[in-house]
C-alpha cells in the first residue's frame, strides 16, 4: 500500500492510527514491565519489536516520517537485545519506557495536541543517543544507560543532590486534622528511629504518610486518619530487627530469607494488638500485603475482606520502594512514569482498582507528592 499523501489523510484514518497507536503504546509498557521479571523471555521481545516496527511504519504510512528516528533507535535497540549482544535490566527498561512516552507525546503534539516536552532537536538527540547506546560496548553501558536515564527524567538523578521539600510529621498531622497523641507521637519516633537502621529508608515514612492520608482523604477518609497514620508508622517496624545483609541483599531470596521477610505484618500486628485504641491500626498492619486477588500473605485475603487502610498502604509501600529502590545501586532513583505504569498494571490483581484509580487522582492533583 502507498503512502497517501497529507491531503489524503482522512480522520477515519487518523482515528484509526489514533487507537491502534494507543494499543500499542499500552502493550509496549506492559511487556516491559513484565521483562524487568523475566529479561530473557525471547517472546516478549519478539512481540515488543514487532509492535516498535509496525508503530515505526504506520507513522511513516500517515506523514509523520519526522518522528521515525525515535522508533528506529528503539527498534535496534531491541533487535540487539533479541540477538542477546545487549542485556536487558531495570536501567535498559526505564529508558525504553521514558523514550515510549516521550514519542506518544510527541505523536499527540503533531496531531493537534499538547506540547510535548521535547522539542524537535531534542527529539533527534534522543534518538542518536539511543542508536549510540545500541552500539555501545558492554564495559560502557552501565554509564551511557545512567547518563541517558538521568537526560531523559532528571528526577531520578542521584538522590544526594535532590532537596526536595519535606513536610514534618506535626505539619501532617495538622493538615489531616489528627490529633497529636502520645500514643501516635511515640509511633512516629519509633519510625524515625527505625529508618535510621538503613539510610535506603531515611524519608520513606514521612512520604508515605503524606501520600497515603491524601489518596484516603480523596476516597472520603474511610479509615481514620489516625489509625492509618498509625499503621504507616509501624508497618515495617518488624523490618528494622532483620540482619542488615538481608535488608539490602539484591540477589533472589531463599525460602527461609523470604519466610523472615514475609513475618514482618504479623510483628507490627503484634505489637498493637495489646493497645485496644488502636485495633484498626493493628489490622491494617497485619494486612498490608494481601493482594486484590487473594494471592498476598499472610491470610491470602481478598479484596473485600482486606480493610481500606491496607489496600491504601499496600499501593504507597509499592510506589515509594519502585521510585527509590535503586538509588542504592546505580545511584538513580527510579522514573515516576516506571512506578505509577507498573502500579496501574497491577490493579485488580496485586492492588485494588479503586484505591489505584485514587492513587492516579492523588498523583495528578497533588503532583508534589511524587517528588519527595
Amino acid at each position: 500500500m502507498s503512502t497517501p499523501n497529507p491531503g489524503e489523510i482522512t480522520d477515519d484514518l487518523l482515528a484509526d492510527f489514533r487507537l491502534e497507536s494507543a494499543e500499542q503504546f499500552q502493550r509496549c509498557e506492559q511487556l516491559l514491565i513484565e521483562l524487568e521479571h523475566a529479561p530473557d523471555d525471547a517472546e516478549r521481545l519478539r512481540e515488543l519489536f514487532r509492535l516498535v516496527h509496525t508503530l515505526k511504519g504506520n507513522l511513516g504510512y500517515i506523514g509523520l516520517a519526522q518522528l521515525m528516528p525515535v522508533p528506529q533507535a528503539l527498534e535496534d535497540i531491541l533487535a540487539r537485545l533479541r540477538e542477546s549482544q545487549l542485556q536487558f535490566d531495570s536501567l535498559l527498561g526505564d529508558i525504553l519506557l521514558l523514550s515510549l512516552d516521550h514519542l506518544k507525546a510527541l505523536i499527540q503534539q503533531t496531531l493537534g495536541g499538547p506540547a510535548a516536552q521535547l522539542s524537535p532537536q531534542q527529539s533527534q538527540a534522543l534518538s542518536q543517543a539511543l542508536s549510540a547506546l545500541a552500539t555501545a560496548p558492554a564495559t560502557q553501558q552501565t554509564s551511557f544507560r545512567s547518563a541517558l536515564l538521568q537526560q531523559l527524567d532528571p528526577s531520578s538523578r542521584p538522590p544526594e543532590v535532590q532537596q526536595t521539600a519535606q513536610p514534618s510529621a506535626s505539619e501532617l498531622l495538622q493538615r489531616h486534622a489528627i490529633e497529636a497523641d502520645p500514643d501516635l507521637l511515640f509511633f512516629i519516633e519509633l519510625m524515625q528511629a527505625s529508618e535510621r537502621r538503613s539510610h535506603y529508608w531515611q524519608g520513606r515514612g514521612i512520604r508515605q504518610l503524606d501520600l497515603a492520608l491524601a489518596i484516603n482523604r480523596l476516597g472520603g477518609n474511610p479509615e481514620q486518619p489516625a489509625q492509618l497514620a498509625a499503621a504507616i508508622c509501624l508497618h515495617d517496624i518488624g523490618m528494622a530487627f532483620l540482619p542488615l545483609e538481608l535488608l539490602h541483599k539484591e540477589a533472589h531470596l531463599i525460602r527461609e530469607e523470604r519466610r523472615q521477610m514475609q513475618s514482618h505484618p504479623r510483628l507490627s500486628h503484634e505489637l498493637l494488638k495489646h493497645m485496644p485504641k488502636w485495633r484498626a491500626a493493628a489490622e491494617i498492619c497485619l494486612q498490608h500485603q494481601e493482594h486484590a486477588d487473594g494471592n498476598g500473605y499472610p491470610k491470602g485475603l481478598s479484596e473485600l475482606e482486606t480493610c481500606p487502610g491496607a489496600l491504601i498502604l499496600s499501593i504507597v509501600d509499592t510506589f515509594d520502594a519502585r521510585t527509590h529502590e535503586r538509588a542504592h545501586q546505580a545511584l538513580n532513583k527510579r522514573p515516576l512514569l516506571r512506578a505509577i505504569l507498573e502500579i496501574n498494571n497491577l490493579a485488580g490483581r496485586q492492588f485494588s482498582s479503586r484505591w489505584v484509580a485514587l492513587f492516579n487522582q492523588t498523583l495528578q492533583q497533588h503532583p508534589e507528592l511524587a517528588h519527595r
